[in-house]
């Protein structure tokens, strides 16, 4: 999936295998390029919902699990998911650990690129 089919998921709201809504998407997370993961706002906080498998419709992106899954799923915090935070998240929802580690998708953020050092601005006496 390339990056601008990634950022379009932004705009999706996030409904359950029945078409429940569950609430819009905050954020992505990726493996290996793949979104994997939404942190989705619900009236309960931010939590996160697997969407491999799912699939977008009309700015809906329908996830292969149901509203009462997510509810109980185990609330992460931090801009950053732990081996242990991942680790309970991926058996809460009976999914098998992906060999690439979890990174946060930053909307419309470009690949990184290597910038020269700052230099640090005298001061003037």
């Amino acid at each position: 999936m390339d990056r601008s089919a990634v950022d379009r998921l932004y705009d999706c709201d996030v409904l359950d295998r029945h078409g429940r809504p569950i609430g819009p998407v905050a954020e992505l997370w990726l493996a290996g390029g793949r979104p994997l993961w939404a942190s989705v706002r619900t009236d309960r906080g931010t939590t996160l919902v697997p969407i491999r498998g799912a699939q977008v419709r009309d700015r809906r992106l329908v996830v292969p699990v149901e509203e009462r899954e997510v509810e109980d799923a185990p609330k992460v915090g931090g801009r950053d998911l732990s081996d242990a935070e991942q680790a309970e998240l991926h058996d809460h929802y009976g999914l098998r650990l992906p060999e690439q580690r979890l990174v946060r998708h930053e909307r419309g953020a470009s690949a990184p690129t290597s910038q020269p050092p700052r230099r640090a601005k005298r001061r003037g006496r």
